[in-house]
């Protein structure tokens, strides 16, 4: 009873232990053949598997894992519900340019120029095409150009030249703000 309490103080909102049978002894046939028809992982507390089960388990492809230590059994199962966590966006802006000059507009590319007013800017990175507040879209940051030459970084109070891969034609007019940022999935951890 403490390990199924245990296991169920860690539901959250998001996902939650489901327990599709509990008992006390060796993994019997019955619990491997009820872990494989509800696609459940079977884990022991101070219990054995019987040779005959491992051949079961492997056959049936069940999971089971079996401790002697509760808390590993509660870490382990921490580390299966986490999984089922969706990853947390985070978003870092890098720095802003204000357009200047529009040199290039396709379907697919942009090619202007502008002053960087804020943080640096760096390519390959993501872009957000403003004009104010208004989002028009986002982009992706292909080149920097500081004069003739190619740069890798470009720095507040700097002009240069940006090359952009859009996915839809945008008409980009001097005024419009580039806001770049990094864009980043993290798995999160109950």
């Amino acid at each position: 009873t403490s390990v199924i309490d245990s296991l169920k103080a860690l539901d959250t909102e998001e996902v939650s232990v489901r327990i599709v049978g509990a008992g006390v002894g060796p993994v019997s046939e019955n619990d491997l053949h009820l872990a494989h028809s509800s696609h459940a992982i079977i884990y022991g507390f101070n219990v054995s598997l019987p040779s005959s089960g491992r051949q079961q388990a492997g056959r049936d492809k069940v999971t089971v894992h079996l401790y002697k230590v509760i808390y590993e059994l509660i870490d382990d199962v921490k580390q299966e519900l986490s999984k089922l966590l969706s990853p947390e966006i985070i978003e870092a802006v890098l720095g802003k340019l204000t357009v200047k000059g529009i040199f290039k507009t396709t379907k697919t590319e942009i090619i202007c120029g502008g002053e960087v007013t804020k943080g640096k800017l760096t390519a390959p990175s993501l872009v957000r095409i403003m004009r104010g507040e208004k989002e028009l879209a986002e982009a992706n940051v292909t080149g920097l150009k500081r004069g003739p030459a190619v740069a890798k970084e470009v720095f507040e109070g700097e002009m240069c030249g940006i090359s952009l891969a859009t996915t839809k034609k945008v008409e980009l007019v001097e005024g419009d703000t580039l806001e770049l940022f990094t864009r980043e999935a993290v798995q999160r951890k109950l």
